[in-house]
Parts: C-alpha cells; sequence; structure tokens
C-alpha cells in the first residue's frame, strides 16, 4: 500500500477479508493501547462491540487515542481536549449540541464518524476499516468518503473491507476481491468496478472445486 492510496477488499461477507485486517493490525501494531502506536490504526465494523466506549462521552469517545498528546504530568488538558473536539465536530458534522452527551446519544452514523475522528486524528500511515459505512445514512456516508479522500491527500494509506461494491467503486484506487479465505482477483485504475467485482467473486467460486467431506 502506497501513500494516498486506497485499497478496497472486496467479496462476500465472511471470506477473509476482515481477518486479513485483525492480521495486519496484530502484525503491525506493538500493542492494543490506544494511541500507543500510530503507525497503524483500526476501525472496527461491529461499533457497539469493538468500537465505542458506551459510558463515555462523545468528546472522550474522539480524545481517547490522542490523549497522551493532551496531557501534561499524566492530566489531561480538558481545554485542549473541548477544542480537539470542537473542531472535529465542525469538520466531520457530528451532529449533537453537546460533546460531553454520551456517545450512545448519537445516530450510528455519527456514531461512526466520531470513531473515524478519534484515530484520523493521530494521522496513521496505514488506517484499516471494516465496513465503515455499515448502518449508515447517505448523508453521513458522504462525510465518512470526504474524511477520507482528506485523509489520503495528506498521506494516509487506507485499506477498506467492505461488502458494498458501490462504495468501493465510489472510494477506492485498487481493489483486492476475496473468496474462501484467500485474494483471487486484483482490480486497478479503470477496471474497477461494481460489474468487474461481481464477476471476480462468482468466478472465482466456480473455479474452486467444493471441500472433500
Amino acid at each position: 500500500a502506497y501513500k494516498g492510496e486506497v485499497i478496497g477488499l472486496a467479496g462476500l461477507g465472511g471470506h477473509g477479508q476482515t481477518e486479513m485486517l485483525l492480521d495486519l493490525y496484530r502484525g503491525l501494531s506493538s500493542d492494543w493501547f490506544p494511541g500507543r502506536d500510530k503507525n497503524v490504526a483500526f476501525v472496527a465494523g461491529d461499533r457497539s462491540l469493538n468500537g465505542t466506549f458506551t459510558l463515555w462521552s462523545i468528546l472522550r469517545n474522539l480524545s481517547v487515542a490522542s490523549l497522551g498528546a493532551l496531557s501534561k504530568a499524566s492530566l489531561v488538558d480538558a481545554g485542549r481536549e473541548a477544542v480537539l473536539g470542537a473542531d472535529w465536530k465542525t469538520r466531520i458534522e457530528i451532529r449533537t449540541p453537546d460533546m460531553g452527551n454520551p456517545i450512545l446519544s448519537l445516530s450510528g452514523g455519527n456514531q461512526q464518524k466520531v470513531l473515524l475522528a478519534k484515530w484520523l486524528q493521530v494521522k496513521p500511515k496505514l488506517l484499516l476499516l471494516d465496513e465503515p459505512t455499515q448502518g449508515v445514512d447517505f448523508g453521513a456516508r458522504q462525510q465518512i468518503f470526504q474524511a477520507l479522500d482528506r485523509a489520503a491527500a495528506e498521506g494516509t494509506a487506507i485499506l477498506c473491507a467492505s461488502t458494498d461494491n458501490e462504495q468501493l467503486e465510489q472510494i477506492c484506487d485498487r481493489i483486492i476481491v476475496f473468496s474462501r479465505g484467500r485474494p483471487v482477483a486484483e482490480l486497478k485504475g479503470d477496471a474497477v468496478s461494481r460489474k468487474a467485482i461481481t464477476e471476480a467473486c462468482f468466478h472465482s467460486d466456480a473455479q474452486q472445486p467444493e471441500a472433500a467431506e
């Protein structure tokens, strides 16, 4: 993955895309402590299970990966944290009257924008996304795409696993199609299209024999 490149991991659900992201994250990240390693960031597909801290505020969910940079003598600078929250609230249009409200007061799309902003703020070299617009309405989806475009323009390489071929066609420079746990096709440039992704998925399935009982 090159700087600024957006790579899609396509295919039917459960065919190895998420597992590849997890393996990459485990292999490239020094540990699982939020914000300790800024080379790689991972936005999980299941917000409620692996994404949000449900008892925390919107602001703290956004700032948790940046607490080291916002702290002095192990104390978080509340003023700087509030500025960070206000900046991202405007930049990615988080729809809330108060960033101090609970994260669960937000719609699913706005929760996803908070999770994305949390990691974009630390400017990782590689951003791993698993179904980033699942359960997100059209407006929030376009704002997420714009945020990803800005991150790529600033040099972040992005790997995005999604079963939404229209989404991948819209945002990706290159697509790797998965089937039965392995990559089976690669699409680049003008070859990237929903039709080509679908054909690669089903053609590869037709070419693979069933496993023996």
